[in-house]
């Protein structure tokens, strides 16, 4: 009975062939198409990733995307809300969007509230910053820091300072939040800089000796995007956070140049308090500072650029600080540089 099925079936199998056989070989034809046509879509999106990795991994600054997020942030810190002295409205308004950005990427935020002196106006006011923390593979830290009020001068934007260092930050991040770190990283919008780094004075007097211990150095974002060279500063040695940097610029084919910890300072050989580093350098807590701006124009660095622009060759805390006369004055500057530090925070923070 069952060698008669078999029979059956068998003939059953040979008429449908006979009968329909372009409908049966189109049909497993087309599986196969569709099997293959999968495997084709997987293999060039692996190797669209591969090449994306190689870029990244090689230094091959090809991905016109770096930086162009920083310019974003940067048009709504300067452009938008404009000058942001310290205390004043614009100052708030301009940490309500830091923070808001960092929520949007995933980040969970805190507010660091503290109260600073203007020594100029003879008063007091409430300032703050704010935090998010990206957790690591290890939980010893790397802060990232930048500060997002600017001088209180009649038509600047503040957007070299310190605009430029907190889009940077901004960006960094973004494209951070979720990838693997070596580190986990703290970053730290600082307020009240420009009238006595009380911010990043505030955020490190605040931390517990564990806490301090725990960090492992200090990036310090300030005046990215109006200068002639880019720069990065900070202790040298083996190991060196600076060091570090330099070689990695130099693997990538970046320009930058370095100076140490010894070189900062003004003409009167007063050490250089003037920015958010200095703080966690008085800690013992190692540093890397990136700036822009031309040491060979001046012993103190302040000179940017040329001194026929900007007043007498600065652009920082003039009227000069703003998107527009930067970008008529040196097309593609501002592009530039905020690709380049985009670029090399974001290999310092993910590979040192």
């Amino acid at each position: 009975m069952k060698s008669i099925r078999i029979i059956i079936l068998m003939i059953a199998m040979l008429f449908m062939l006979a009968c329909f056989p372009f409908s049966f070989f189109k049909a497993n034809d087309l599986t196969f198409q569709n099997a293959e046509s999968s495997i084709e879509n997987q293999i060039e999106s692996e190797s669209t990733l591969l090449a994306t990795e190689e870029v990244v991994e090689t230094g091959i600054i090809t991905r016109d995307e770096y930086g162009e997020n920083a310019r974003q942030y940067l048009e709504i810190l300067a452009g938008d809300i404009g000058n942001r002295p310290s205390g004043s409205g614009n100052e708030t308004s301009a940490a309500n969007f830091i923070q808001r950005k960092l929520e949007e990427f995933g980040y969970t935020t805190e507010t660091q509230w503290f109260t600073a002196y203007d020594d100029y106006e003879g008063a007091s006011f409430g300032s703050f910053n704010i935090i998010a923390i990206k957790q690591g593979d290890s939980d010893k830290q790397i802060v990232i820091g930048a500060h997002y009020d600017s001088v209180d001068d009649e038509g600047s934007q503040g957007a070299d300072d310190n605009a430029s260092g907190v889009a940077v930050l901004l960006e960094t991040a973004k494209r951070v939040v979720n990838i693997e770190t070596p580190y986990t990283l703290v970053f730290v919008a600082f307020g009240a800089e420009e009238v006595g780094l009380w911010g990043s004075a505030y955020f490190v007097d605040e931390l517990k000796t564990g806490e301090q211990i725990n960090i492992i150095g200090m990036v310090n974002l300030d005046s990215l995007v109006a200068g002639d060279k880019a720069y990065v500063y900070g202790n040298e040695g083996p190991g060196s956070m600076r060091d570090w940097v330099l070689e990695n610029a130099q693997h990538k084919g970046i320009k930058i140049e370095g100076r140490t910890d010894e070189e900062m300072f003004y003409e009167d050989g007063t050490p250089c308090e003037c920015s958010d580093f200095d703080a966690f350098e008085k800690s013992h807590i190692p540093y890397v500072y990136f700036e822009a701006t031309n040491w060979d124009l001046s012993s103190d660095g302040m000179v940017q650029v040329d001194p026929q622009f900007g007043l007498d060759g600065e652009i920082r805390h003039t009227e000069f600080d703003t998107i527009e006369y930067i970008d008529e004055t040196f097309p593609g500057r501002i592009d530039d540089h905020l690709k380049t530090f985009v670029i090399l925070v974001y290999n310092l923070v993910t590979k040192y």
